[in-house]
């Protein structure tokens, strides 16, 4: 910051909205326009998802080291409920823990739904979230 005089609002600008995916692939920071890219044949987009699912999987990957072991996966939020690819290509890289996704379940869109493969040793659950509905809670909880 001090080196390029950026004040705090502008990096935070560069932290949230030009790094990570949106700072690999050169566009916005929004899921569905990256994908579009890489769908579309953009190299800088396909890095920016693969990117991304490696380090999703790395995490996932870690936390089953710590739990010895992995039971269920749920993908969940915006980019779990809503992004195939995404779901598709985290669980193609944890195939060495006997994850299992079954692509024609999972060829959907903010559903409760298994989309693990009868034989996956782990099940693979999407799960919406009620985003405004945890936050009256939390709120209603805190007011009490």
């Amino acid at each position: 910051m001090k080196k390029e005089g950026l004040t705090p609002e502008k990096m935070e600008d560069i932290l949230n909205k030009k790094s990570g995916v949106a700072g690999i692939s050169g566009l916005a920071p929004d899921f569905r326009v990256i994908e579009e890219a890489s769908n579309n044949g953009d190299e800088n987009a396909k890095i920016a998802i693969d990117t991304f699912n490696y380090e999703i999987a790395s995490y996932i990957a870690k936390y089953a080291v710590a739990m010895d072991g992995l039971d269920y996966l749920i993908f969940t939020g915006g980019i779990g409920e809503n992004q195939i690819n995404i779901r598709k290509g985290v669980c193609n890289l944890l195939k060495f823990m006997g994850i299992e996704i079954d692509e024609d379940l999972n060829n959907m869109r903010g559903e409760e739904k298994e989309i693990s493969k009868k034989e996956s040793k782990v099940k693979i659950y999407v799960i919406p979230t009620n985003e405004e509905l945890m936050i009256a809670k939390e709120t209603i909880d805190k007011i009490k």
